[in-house]
């Protein structure tokens, strides 16, 4: 089979857990619409960002992540804060009961990974982890130099 055939077919399968993962989460932190943990953790992880940097780094339309900005907010989860450089501007913000959904959903991601891979090898996981990241980085730098 050719190597790349096989890889994609290995990404689909990779995307189908995902998906499965997000569905699986939901039930355990129901507080956090569906497929939302992840662009919580992004605004987190950029504290004091604004929707459209949030817009950029995730790759998503500027509407698509006004929604589930707006959605995290109606949910509690994030607040919307005046960008102190800039008073007509607001920035985002991860609330305290957001905080506590992501420590539960780190909690509920590391254990089931703990328990996936409990029978590799450290060396294992660290191989996978470069693989991945370069390959994110070298799929993102071939999709930016075709436009």
């Amino acid at each position: 089979m050719d190597p790349n055939g096989e890889l994609v077919d290995r990404l689909r399968d990779l995307m189908k857990v995902v998906r499965r993962l997000k569905q699986e989460s939901t039930a355990h932190y129901l507080s956090v619409p569906t497929g939302l943990v992840a662009t919580l953790t992004l605004i987190d992880r950029s504290a004091g960002c604004h929707a459209k940097e949030l817009a950029l780094r995730t790759g998503l339309d500027q509407s698509t992540v006004s929604r589930a900005v707006g959605t995290l907010v109606a949910h509690g989860l994030v607040e919307r804060r005046a960008d102190p450089a800039d008073g007509r501007a607001s920035v985002l913000a991860v609330t305290d009961a957001g905080h506590a959904v992501l420590d539960q959903a780190r909690g509920w991601y590391d254990d089931l990974l703990s328990r996936a891979l409990a029978h590799w090898e450290p060396t294992e996981v660290d191989a996978l982890n470069a693989a991945l990241g370069r390959l994110t980085a070298d799929v993102e730098a071939t999709l930016e130099a075709s436009r």
